[in-house]
């Protein structure tokens, strides 16, 4: 079984969206911080707790994801952010995941870039 942000980098991955340009699993690397030129996505694991409880054990995972966009200062004028994380979280529900937030969006007060932080959860049986 792969770690919940394996899992969330490879459904991303796998929707080859237009509008992200990198995804960082756990942090973003030093060089990156203060890229404002690029959109990138970063997922960090918040769950990782049985589930399923019976007779004495579990059998399966609760796994939570946090995901944060990081949206790169000069958006294309066409490009609306609400539809894009529309259709992610859309995707995101159709591959077994829970929307448990979306939280409002916020400007980084280091990059002033404009970011949306989301968190999902998604139980497995092992």
């Amino acid at each position: 079984m792969l770690l919940p942000v394996s899992q969330v980098a490879s459904l991303v991955d796998s929707l080859d969206l237009t509008w992200l340009d990198k995804v960082y699993l756990n942090e973003i690397p030093n060089e990156d911080l203060d890229n404002t030129t690029s959109t990138v996505m970063l997922l960090q694991e918040t769950d990782s707790s049985p589930a399923y409880l019976a007779n004495s054990t579990f059998k399966g995972l609760a796994m939570g994801v946090e995901i944060q966009i990081f949206y790169k200062i000069d958006l294309a004028d066409d490009f609306n952010p609400l539809e894009a994380e529309i259709a992610l979280m859309k995707s995101l529900k159709e591959a077994g995941w829970l929307i448990v937030s979306s939280q409002h969006h916020s400007i980084d007060p280091d990059t002033n870039q404009v970011t949306k932080t989301i968190y999902v959860t998604k139980n497995e049986m092992i």
